[in-house]
């Protein structure tokens, strides 16, 4: 192997490759062990793997969990267009998630790449199946929002298929805690500090939160919520911060004893942090019918600034959207070129002021 401008996981692959090609190394045979390449070529570990998992990916190599790695069949790279994304989301169809599919999807069409669409509703299990499925079709790599990603990942085993092929991963929205990935998402914490920042400006100094317990954005927006309450020597609301999970939504929005609870815990507060602007018009519709004006006599602000918050006219921190898209599709591309690159990025949300917050009496 020459050692010239190339990488040198690019020059191990083309020396398998040639391997291949000249008959030396046949379908199911197995290729040389880690130890015997490092050695032989006076390269890292690191290196070896690269070469390896990008040869898996392409077609050219396949692996056997525990007995090692084996030559294709000599077909199996022609039908690998290495020009294939899947892209998971947890909702396809409503909120913010159309915009960020807009963003991924404009930026791979100009590169010649096409999308292969999940989503799994926020469910671990759909998770798994959506990834399962995904794990039949010659990816080039993954973008995903990850599921109840305050939790430590159910479905590890899965995404460590996606690694042991070479099919390079990107996290959106938030990403796991157990797993070191490459990531772009919203600065939650910051968002959250955001949000209640500008309650504070207008005067309020009880205010009262709503978060979702099991995604890693709901803990993110609660940390800058009291980050801001404590630099403001404000106190924390107990009884005012309220939490929510995927499997509780129907009951927040069905259950009309639930909505006298909420409005009981918020009764000290004379503002509110919601999670997102869904919820944030879920509280709109539970004051409304209880007779407390917005905002003259309670400020809500939410996140996210979808359409829901502009007809609303709902205070909000607006989220990147087509921008996180985008800057994730062009990020994953740079990995898929270079696969030692590791990019974490928290993009900075803007506050968007509406009717729905006013200066407090």
């Amino acid at each position: 192997m020459n050692i010239g401008k190339e990488p040198k996981y690019k020059q191990l692959m083309d020396f398998i490759i040639e391997y291949i090609k000249n008959g030396d190394l046949k379908h199911n045979d197995k290729i040389f062990s880690e130890n015997e390449l490092m050695e032989k070529f006076n390269i890292s570990r690191h290196t070896v793997r690269t070469a390896i998992n990008r040869l898996v990916n392409e077609g050219w190599l396949y692996k056997q969990q525990g007995k090692g790695t084996f030559v294709s069949d000599p077909s199996a790279h022609l039908k690998n267009k290495g020009k294939l994304i899947g892209v998971v989301i947890t909702y396809l169809k409503d909120y913010i998630f159309p915009d960020i599919i807009t963003g991924i999807e404009e930026v791979l069409s100009e590169e010649n790449y096409s999308i292969l669409l999940g989503s799994t509703n926020n469910k671990i299990e759909k998770e798994r199946m959506v990834l399962t499925n995904l794990l039949n079709n010659n990816l080039a790599g993954l973008i995903i929002e990850p599921t109840k990603s305050v939790f430590p990942n159910p479905n590890k085993d899965i995404y460590q298929k996606f690694i042991d092929r070479g099919i390079p991963i990107i996290y959106i929205h938030g990403h796991y805690n157990n797993i070191s990935a490459s990531y772009i998402e919203e600065d939650d914490n910051l968002a959250g500090f955001m949000a209640t920042e500008h309650l504070v400006e207008l005067g309020h100094k009880n205010i009262g939160g709503i978060f979702k317990s099991d995604d890693i954005q709901g803990h993110g927006r609660y940390e800058g919520f009291i980050n801001c309450l404590r630099k403001h020597d404000l106190p924390i609301s107990e009884k005012g911060t309220m939490w929510f999970s995927t499997e509780d939504i129907g009951t927040f929005y069905k259950d009309e004893s639930y909505s006298k609870i909420i409005i009981e815990r918020l009764r000290d507060c004379t503002a509110v942090v919601c999670y997102n602007d869904q919820i944030a018009l879920r509280i709109l519709e539970i004051f409304d019918k209880a007779g407390i004006n917005v905002p003259e006599n309670y400020s809500v602000i939410g996140f996210d600034n979808s359409k829901i918050a502009e007809s609303a006219k709902l205070t909000t921190i607006a989220h990147p959207k087509s921008a996180l898209g985008s800057k994730a599709a062009k990020s994953l591309i740079k990995i898929i070129n270079n696969q030692n690159l590791v990019i974490k990025e928290k993009m900075r949300p803007t506050l968007i002021v509406r009717e729905s917050s006013k200066k407090i009496k």
